[in-house]
């Protein structure tokens, strides 16, 4: 693969980071609750400050990104399923976890296609050549979207987890990220989505 970083490269990037910082969120939840040792929290929690160009394998960029993902989402789901095992009712401290996040990550925004570029800097979903997501519609009166491939439920499955827990964390992560627009996100069937006025 050419040595050559572009736009995308750093929008994955980007992406992956906001995955890590969701773990460390939860992380520090399980630790400050007791649900896990500091240690076994901290050992799911990767923080990468450094710039992109620094660490990236350049010889075979496709290949790192990837790798970067499924480390990601791998921890991410054992942090989840790990807190859970031990009592089912610790998700209600997880979705406030998920929703405080996104409403970090909120924007003053009320176009649906401004909204979903900067969702979309928050959601992973692979590498764009997998297609997990695709706007089928990007009229502001009619934005729509589809998730035509499911590229979590591994992972979750591999650790004997609930691919459904993702699920409702994104919802979570989500609607705090809308609190500050006047839009809500609204599936009847869990894989083609729009946004509606709240």
């Amino acid at each position: 693969m050419s040595a050559f970083l572009g736009p995308i490269h750093f929008r994955m990037y980007q992406k992956i980071q906001s995955q890590e910082a969701l773990t460390k969120a939860i992380a520090e939840l399980a630790a400050e609750k007791g649900w896990l040792s500091k240690d076994e929290a901290a050992a799911h929690v990767k923080e990468e400050s450094r710039p992109l160009e620094e660490i990236i394998d350049l010889s075979n960029i496709h290949a790192w990104l990837l790798g970067q993902i499924e480390d990601a989402e791998s921890r991410y789901a054992d942090l989840v399923t790990k807190i859970l095992a031990a009592d089912a009712a610790r998700m209600d401290d997880v979705k406030k976890a998920a929703f405080a996040f996104g409403s970090e990550n909120a924007v003053a925004e009320s176009r649906p296609g401004a909204l979903f570029s900067a969702m979309d800097q928050i959601r992973l979903d692979g590498m764009p050549c997998d297609g997990a997501c695709v706007v089928t519609d990007s009229s502001d009166e009619n934005f729509t979207w589809e998730l035509r491939l499911d590229v979590h439920r591994a992972f979750w499955k591999e650790v004997g987890g609930d691919p459904a827990h993702y699920y409702t964390l994104r919802n979570e992560l989500f609607a705090g990220f809308l609190s500050k627009s006047n839009q809500r996100i609204v599936t009847e069937d869990g894989r083609t989505y729009h946004f509606a006025a709240k």
